[in-house]
């Protein structure tokens, strides 16, 4: 025959090979244990177990330890109407609300989010059980009924002598009664009750009751007994008025359940569907794609407290077998047999670090050492525009595209960012930063480079000074470079600016310029009539997002202008409404592919060697330095910029003034002005 301790194993090991959508088959659930046990079993902090409540049955009790105390949280059942597909019954702690406790216990395992936000408890460590639940539910009844039993015999021992406290030496009788008045009357119906002994010395005809206003309690009216035999005392006053002494029920009546007692139908379309009678569940705070992530990060996972019975063959106590399941990588490597040597886990190193908010421009032009422009340099330059025209028009187009490419992953941090610097950002790529409230410094940073970078287009072009079949040459080289950041190094952040300065006005009103480039480079002219512009008017207004599987940087324009308040909105509401909607869609879109992103990079930038002259000029700080010099950088952006189109305008006009603009034939219409 087996030894009882075996026994008990065989009960524990079948509850815990029970289906795991039943509650049995959880270690940590330790059913009708009482709170003073409880506390002796969580002793560090992140111990916790999931009880009964016995003050409200049906309900259940988080246990656990924080800070060396022991905490309870009630779990709440709470039981909606009957819908088609749908639990009936839901379990709400603090705000949130699950399936059932096995969700529970994996959301917040799993998450380590705290239990609540007062207390700031987060659980770890689960107690285990080691006795089986059939065991702990028989100890419960037969300490219950031990407490019954002990409470009934104090009752019948003091019943007497509490009567003769109150009505002096000898026991209450009806005639004494009518004499004081009552004062502890918990019913009236119980007051002329009788027992089953003083049933059978009571006569069998029917006595009337009179009325009397001692009988009145609060708002009910005057009761009168029916059918109850007037109650005969003995000579010896043995019987006592029970419903004067207060011990009708040894035993308080229990809390009413929070369940409500009648289900209602489910209401029509057209009906209210609230009502007072119904209780509802309280809004959970929770969004629907965060229990999302957690349902597919605890799926196939390893259930560790539920298959796992090493301890049972352990001579460790309960306390000491406690398993520290510290993160989740932990969780995800716990094997069958390998639980009870588990280590624990140090989560110093992965603990949460707040992220920095960028309150400065990490563009600092005063402390850039350039190779091109000397330390006080003035704004243009000549000396340095040659140089810079001679660097651009000896590389050819694809190489400066994956120069441009480089230094726009590089400000956009895509590529290249270090663990620490994704720490400090809170993410792991600036495409997600620049969506986020605290990323505002990273989106005034990248619309200044976007800027510049349009602004360096347009002095290449207008400071051509020489004919105009030159200004035409350096005009197609523009277009061709264009053409390279979207096709070859899907860089449409660039290819955006480049655009922009092609569309700027002092740009679009050298008419001789753009009919020579019709003339001698008529494949570019259309390509930037037929393609190129049509494109970029469909990425401003987010239309149709390109794949990203070809895309490094993403235009990403719309996003930062909408966020900065910069976005034009003019138009219908309809279709500024659609078109808000549209830039949210692909803010969404251009974070969540930041992996593919960076991927790509990797994929055009791996093993690229830039030119130390050539990075330069694509350099944020240099663009600063060379359009307005050492001192003027430090001037007010909006100051700058005013400026700065002021001197387009007269490159402009010195290179095609009125007079000459009215005798050129027009580029749109081919007709002489």
């Amino acid at each position: 025959m087996s030894s009882p301790g075996e026994t008990l194993k065989k009960k524990l090991e079948e509850e815990l090979k029970l289906n795991s959508e039943d509650l049995r088959s959880h270690a940590w659930y330790h059913g009708p244990l009482q709170r003073q046990e409880a506390e002796q079993l969580l002793q560090l902090d992140g111990d916790f177990l999931i009880r009964d409540s016995l003050s409200a049955p049906g309900n259940f009790v988080l246990s656990c330890a924080k800070s060396g105390q022991v905490l309870h949280f009630k779990i709440i059942a709470v039981t909606l109407r009957p819908r088609r597909g749908i639990s009936p019954i839901r379990y709400q702690l603090e705000q949130d609300q699950f399936d059932s406790i096995p969700a529970l216990v994996r959301s917040y395992v799993g998450d380590r989010r705290p239990v609540s936000d007062t207390s700031g408890a987060v659980i770890i460590r689960p107690i285990t059980r080691t006795l089986p639940l059939s065991l702990l539910q028989e100890k419960h009844e037969a300490r219950e009924r031990d407490r019954d039993h002990r409470r009934s015999l104090y009752v019948s021992d003091n019943n007497l002598l509490r009567n003769k406290d109150r009505f002096g030496s000898q026991p209450g009788n009806l005639d004494t009664l009518r004499d004081r008045p009552l004062q502890s009357a918990q019913s009236d119906s119980n007051l002329l009750s009788a027992t089953p002994a003083e049933a059978s010395l009571v006569n069998q005809e029917q006595v009337t009751v009179p009325l009397s206003p001692i009988f009145r309690t609060g708002s009910d009216p005057v009761l009168r007994a029916k059918g109850f035999p007037h109650p005969t005392l003995d000579a010896a006053g043995s019987t006592a008025l029970r419903g004067s002494d207060g011990q009708l029920h040894c035993k308080a009546p229990p809390k009413p359940l929070r369940a409500p007692s009648i289900l209602y139908p489910e209401p029509s379309e057209e009906a209210d569907a609230y009502s007072e009678l119904i209780p509802r569940a309280p809004t959970t705070l929770r969004r629907q794609a965060d229990s999302l992530k957690v349902e597919e990060r605890w799926r196939n996972r390893i259930r560790a407290t539920e298959t796992t019975f090493g301890f049972l063959d352990s001579e460790i106590s309960p306390k000491e077998y406690n398993v520290g399941l510290e993160n989740e990588e932990a969780l995800n490597s716990v094997t069958v047999n390998s639980m009870v040597n588990l280590p624990v886990v140090d989560d110093e190193d992965n603990c949460f670090v707040r992220p920095q908010i960028q309150t400065t421009s990490s563009f600092q032009p005063k402390n850039f050492s350039s190779i091109l422009l000397s330390p006080d340099n003035k704004p243009l330059e000549p000396n340095a525009l040659r140089r810079l025209k001679e660097i651009v028009s000896q590389s050819d187009c694809r190489k400066s595209a994956l120069h441009i490419l480089r230094e726009d992953c590089k400000e956009m941090r895509i590529w290249g960012v270090s663990p620490e610097e994704q720490q400090l950002m809170g993410v792991q790529s600036g495409l997600e930063l620049v969506t986020l409230p605290y990323g505002q410094q990273l989106r005034r940073d990248l619309l200044e480079r976007h800027h510049l970078l349009s602004l360096g287009v347009a002095v290449d072009i207008l400071g051509c000074t020489g004919a105009v079949v030159e200004r035409a040459n350096t005009l197609h080289r523009i277009i061709q470079l264009a053409v390279e950041l979207r096709d070859f190094a899907g860089d449409l952040f660039a290819f955006s600016a480049v655009m922009k300065a092609l569309t700027l006005p002092q740009v679009t009103r050298l008419e001789h310029t753009w009919q020579t480039l019709r003339e001698n480079y008529t494949q570019s002219a259309i390509s930037f009539q037929k393609h190129l512009k049509p494109a970029l008017m469909e990425l401003d207004e987010c239309i149709s997002l390109p794949p990203s599987n070809g895309i490094v940087v993403p235009h990403i324009l719309p996003v930062l202008r909408a966020m900065e308040g910069e976005l034009d909105w003019g138009g219908p509401v309809e279709d500024s409404c659609g078109r808000l909607l549209r830039v949210l869609q692909a803010a969404r879109s251009y974070a969540t592919n930041a992996e593919v992103h960076r991927n790509n990079a990797e994929t055009k930038l791996g093993g690229f060697e830039p030119h130390p002259e050539l990075r330069e000029a694509f350099q944020t700080e240099f663009s600063m330095r060379l359009f307005w010099g050492s001192k003027g950088v430090g001037v007010e952006q909006s100051e700058r910029y005013k400026k700065f189109d002021q001197i387009l305008t007269v490159l402009s006009q010195k290179l095609e003034p009125d007079s000459e603009r009215r005798k050129t034939l027009s580029p749109v219409y081919g007709t002489v002005r």
